[in-house]
């Protein structure tokens, strides 16, 4: 899909209106929720957003046929006839959202995973604020109280192991107790496509990015490669 259309304003970080009445999600992105505790970071998305698109017409890349749950067009959004104007990149290079990867994009999503690194670096936005941190694996108490959040978590893989269909990587000895990132079977082949060695990943640094659930202890459920990044030494 290209199309373009007009844009009458954002109802939220995410979030298009335009003015035929439908609204469009930006893929590959996510914004503070209500969740995440914090108001403010909430209201600035949404501003963003808004003082970007709001009367103006955007470029919808993407599939026709993709939208979420809530009938939402998903896309990659630009700015009609203004040059570097991919509405995700400066957002997420500003440090007002932050990288959740979507299907069938690989290639944006590790060019806004590049963004969102230089933002931290840069401590930008989201950034500046702890509640938004990438969050050590060892913090078991703090990340079962963010159930529910999406979060970012780094720390290195313990050992893998198999259970009912998934794929375990294990961040302690317990999987009951410790951090956990878990695929399922029928998402394997996209990590080896990606040349990802799932079996291979134990001793290694990694960080992981997805909705905690409980799982005995806490853990994400990842699909893409993208969402699953090898830290290297200087931490990038």
């Amino acid at each position: 899909m290209f199309a373009t259309a007009e844009a009458t304003g954002a109802r939220d970080g995410i979030t298009i209106r335009l003015v035929d009445g439908r609204e469009v999600r930006l893929a590959g992105v996510i914004a503070a929720t209500d969740l995440d505790g914090d108001a403010d970071a909430v209201r600035r998305a949404a501003l963003a957003l808004d003082q970007k698109i709001a009367g103006r017409w955007i470029t919808l890349h993407g599939r026709a046929e993709d939208k979420d749950r809530y009938g939402r067009l998903l896309a990659q959004v630009g700015i009609e006839g203004e040059e570097a104007s991919w509405v995700q990149a400066a957002l997420v290079a500003a440090g007002v959202l932050r990288v959740a990867p979507a299907p069938g994009a690989p290639a944006c999503a590790q060019a806004l995973l590049a963004r969102e690194r230089a933002a931290r670096a840069a401590r930008a936005g989201l950034w500046a604020l702890s509640r938004f941190a990438v969050e050590s694996a060892d913090s078991i108490a703090v990340l079962t109280a963010a159930t529910g959040r999406y979060a970012i978590v780094e720390g290195t893989v313990r050992r893998i192991g198999e259970s009912g269909g998934r794929l375990l990587l294990d961040f302690g000895t317990r999987y009951t107790e410790d951090f956990t990132v878990m695929i399922p079977r029928d998402a394997r082949a996209a990590f080896a496509a990606a040349g990802i060695d799932l079996k291979a990943l134990a001793g290694k640094r990694v960080r992981a990015r997805g909705v905690l659930i409980s799982w005995g202890g806490p853990a994400v459920e990842i699909r893409l490669p993208a969402a699953l990044e090898l830290v290297a030494k200087d931490g990038a």
